[in-house]
């Protein structure tokens, strides 16, 4: 078991120190699970396309991703490089749904979630760090393949610019329309400053009414936050093809 001093020094672990849970050595646990994901709240007509993908994608990205968590470095260039070109060759799949690939990630936190809950029972202080860092890698990972997968469509002729047009729409218990919109505008990407143009807020009000919702979900950045809103199910994307929601 930790004992206190263990317990104090997981909560200051600077990035690009080890986690200390043996994350590399665990990949066949988490792809075991991974390739057979949990899909609660992603539409059944896109299971078995996002099945497909978790199966080409998860060894080529899974034991860099590890590492990054573990050590708190960057993914490496070469993995981040494989799954750009694995997302390019799927452009023109004719069952592509945005709404599915925008939420891709969102099964990989549930197992990641899930893991790190007996993972770090002995390392509590932990917790929070290992998942502020898996926040980052799944961001990076889904934005990489979602943002290949855009750039090829686009330069594929006969395929309509506006199936990857997506705006996300957050239902948050407890929240008011206003913060839900800053939450919705914060996982499209927008900066502060853009969000307080969009909402009539001042770039201050955005800060406090963010860093409030990070403190209510226990998240340590922007990112985590918007992790956990998909994985909570308060954030859904709407596309122009399909204008509906998952």
């Amino acid at each position: 078991m930790a004992g206190p001093d263990d317990v104090h020094r997981s909560s200051t672990l600077l990035p690009g120190e080890r986690l200390g849970l043996g994350l590399d050595d665990r990949s066949d646990e988490f792809a075991r699970m991974l390739l057979a994901p949990p899909l609660d709240g992603i539409r059944p007509a896109g299971h078995d396309w996002l099945r497909e993908r978790y199966a080409e994608i998860v060894p080529v990205v899974l034991p860099a991703a590890l590492h990054a968590v573990e050590h708190g470095t960057p993914v490496d260039s070469e993995a981040l490089s494989a799954l750009r070109a694995l997302a390019a060759d799927r452009a023109t799949d004719p069952r592509v749904d945005v709404a599915v690939a925008l939420r891709g990630a969102v099964p990989a936190l549930r197992v990641f979630t899930l893991v790190m809950r007996t993972a770090t029972q002995e390392h509590p202080g932990r917790a929070m760090l290992a998942m502020g860092r898996a926040s980052l890698v799944a961001h990076e990972l889904g934005t990489c393949w979602f943002e290949a997968w855009a750039q090829q469509r686009r330069r594929t002729p006969g395929i309509d610019d506006t199936d990857t047009d997506v705006e996300l729409v957050a239902a948050v218990p407890g929240l008011d329309e206003t913060e839900e919109q800053m939450l919705a505008l914060a996982a499209q990407g927008l900066s502060n400053d853009a969000i307080a143009k969009e909402t009539a807020y001042s770039r201050q009000a955005v800060a406090w009414h963010l860093g409030r919702l990070m403190r209510a979900c226990g998240a340590p950045n922007r990112t985590a936050l918007v992790s956990v809103a998909f994985v909570r199910g308060w954030l859904r994307s709407r596309s122009g093809r399909h204008g509906d929601t998952p």
